[in-house]
């Protein structure tokens, strides 16, 4: 089993809820071909370096996956056909690679997130609701 990373880049103008149609659909091909996916990172809407399709802007989304040949044709043969995706790319970022350790790092990845974010969310000053003052009426009217 080869591990893959694929990048693409979905229409600006698709809503959230086709777009969560496209990542069902990848799903159900991870499922399907016994592929392994192992982060989907989306990083929102940005700028492209020159239109595509008459689109200035693109939502992109990086794949981070372990699967055979079949279920890479397959992924890129439903990015053809569909309308909602203007450009991918599939590199293959090791030949042979052990499940477990995938494994094993996805899950030390998970633990490092929820650690991140236990900590910002302990350092985050409190939230001010009510601004106090000691001045009276009368002190503001003469100043």
């Amino acid at each position: 089993m080869r591990r893959y990373e694929t990048m693409f880049i979905v229409d600006p103008d698709v809503s959230d809820e086709q777009r969560g149609s496209v990542f069902t659909r990848l799903e159900e091909l991870f499922t399907q071909y016994g592929g392994l996916q192992v982060a989907r990172d989306e990083w929102g809407l940005k700028k492209l370096a020159y239109d595509v399709r008459k689109r200035s802007r693109g939502f992109y989304v990086r794949l981070d996956y372990c699967g055979d040949g079949p279920l890479v044709d397959e992924i890129e043969r439903s990015f053809r056909i569909d309308d909602k995706i203007l450009k991918f790319m599939t590199i293959v970022l090791a030949k042979d690679v052990d499940l477990a350790q995938v494994k094993e790092e996805m899950v030390k990845t998970a633990e490092e997130k929820k650690a991140a974010s236990e900590l910002a969310s302990e350092n985050q000053p409190p939230v001010v609701t009510e601004i106090e003052t000691n001045e009276t009426e009368e002190e503001n009217r003469e100043a």
